[in-house]
């Protein structure tokens, strides 16, 4: 790869994927969510870049600022089941986390730097993380999914961080945690009855063939109306984060798509070179 291409992918947040007894959706979507994991260590990557749509503010743009995020995170929907109690011990690179920080407050935004013990790690980064990483041996800088930030606001914050490891020297890779239609099923299911409505399934794969196509304008031309017609998962914003790292304006190579829950879910890879086969 060569060195100016930053790798990047889409993977989802919800913990069905590290269940004992998976649908076969969340299983495939956690294979290839390992797969990602192994291609940024192949890629030589320093630090992952990562946004998880589960981690929610309403003030500035949160980075996490602690050098070692160790606990449990106990899932407030999925507590009755082997996936909703998560162990987790994430290396924070927060040499990058500060000028990252800092390279947002520069852009005009407002960073806020976090740090204080007992910090929420959420789902979708606990799950991320041990399906990246499972070894716990990669380094991460993490910033928050301000609800109030427009498309534009979120392209920008990862620029910010793009700029922050080139100055550093980072070999960087970037990943956004967010579902695609987020209708979740509100009943207990059994695995094997896990479905995508429809119309959101129709949705779903309109926005995966853009993104095989590398026609990431048309992805960000159609957001809002996939945002209101499937209920795309806090607006399909990650994909303007990824975006605005630059990463995104190649075909993305669609690993793994399927149901979580009711929820559309997809594990996209961009790289040097993909495959845009059929999935």
């Amino acid at each position: 790869m060569g060195p100016d291409v930053i790798p990047a992918a889409l993977v989802p947040a919800m913990p069905h994927l590290l269940a004992g007894d998976p649908a076969d959706s969340w299983a495939e979507l956690a294979a290839a969510t390992r797969t990602v994991g192994d291609r940024l260590r192949a890629a030589g990557v320093d630090t992952v870049l990562l946004l998880s749509t589960q981690w929610f503010t309403v003030l500035g743009h949160q980075v996490q600022c602690d050098d070692r995020l160790r606990g449990r995170r106990t899932d407030e929907n999925w507590y009755a089941y082997d996936y909703g109690h998560l162990d987790h011990d994430l290396a924070v690179d927060t040499e990058l986390a500060h000028a990252w920080a800092d390279a947002i407050d520069a852009a005009g935004m407002q960073a806020r730097r976090t740090r204080y013990d007992g910090f929420p790690v959420d789902t979708g980064t606990v799950v991320a993380s041990k399906l990246l990483d499972p070894h716990d041996e990669g380094r991460w800088a993490m910033v928050s999914c301000n609800l109030y930030a427009d498309p534009a606001a979120m392209a920008a914050v990862a620029a910010a961080g793009v700029r922050a490891a080139d100055q550093l020297g980072r070999r960087l890779g970037v990943v956004a945690v967010s579902g695609l239609s987020s209708g979740l099923t509100a009943r207990w299911i059994r695995p094997s009855e896990d479905r995508v409505e429809p119309e959101h399934d129709r949705w779903n794969r309109k926005v995966l063939d853009a993104v095989r196509a590398g026609d990431r304008s048309a992805v960000l031309a159609m957001r809002e109306e996939f945002a209101v017609a499937a209920q795309a998962d806090s607006q399909f914003r990650a994909f303007a984060f990824l975006d605005g790292s630059g990463a995104v304006d190649r075909p993305g190579e669609v690993l793994a798509y399927g149901p979580v829950w009711g929820t559309g879910a997809a594990v996209v890879w961009w790289g040097e070179h993909t495959n845009t086969r059929e999935t």
